[in-house]
């Protein structure tokens, strides 16, 4: 094999071990932007948890006209439809809900609850407020079990919306291989 032959696969081997590298940086992005919720599911949290001072949910309506945001596209962001707004309109919503601009970097539901309680104007309905009460002093096992009952309950309520049959009763078993008992 001669010199240039020798240069053209080296420089082979350097390219596709870039492409390799590259590829898996381009993955890992891709990972890490999946687990954040969705602008979707954190929009419907804001709409489930700020109450209009009436104590009842806010209408689209009101919400576009104070933000200056259309009706479709706060619509379209809620049903999913639009999985990036432009950031102004990101700014737009956390002015109106009073929720900081971080509130749409969360990863997880009782991340987004808790940027909410910090507001300390959440209101919460007077059931979730004595469920909140009682799971309070309940060990972290009996805690996972009700975060357990609650996606059951979520699920069969689906379910039950879509005409279908109720999922199976969860296991609140305790798991021994789990040392923590979680």
């Amino acid at each position: 094999m001669g010199a240039s032959e020798m240069t053209l696969v080296i420089m082979n081997m350097m390219i596709i071990e870039l492409l390799v590298i590259m590829s898996s940086v381009f993955v890992d992005k891709n990972a890490m932007m999946e687990t954040y919720l969705s602008v979707a599911e954190q929009l419907n949290i804001l709409f489930d948890a700020i109450r209009h001072p009436e104590g009842r949910a806010y209408q689209l309506q009101e919400v576009g006209e104070a933000s200056g945001i259309s009706l479709g596209t706060i619509s379209q962001m809620r049903a999913g439809k639009i999985k990036n707004p432009q950031l102004n309109t990101l700014r737009a919503l956390c002015r109106f809900f009073d929720v900081p601009l971080r509130f749409f970097e969360t990863r997880t539901v009782e991340e987004c609850y808790a940027i909410l309680s910090d507001r300390g104007e959440v209101h919460a309905p007077p059931a979730l407020s004595e469920i909140a009460f009682r799971a309070s002093s309940l060990p972290p096992r009996a805690q996972q079990d009700i975060l357990t009952v609650i996606k059951w309950v979520q699920a069969a309520e689906q379910q039950r919306q879509q005409g279908g049959e109720l999922p199976p009763l969860p296991n609140l078993e305790p798991d021994e291989s789990d040392p923590d008992g979680l």
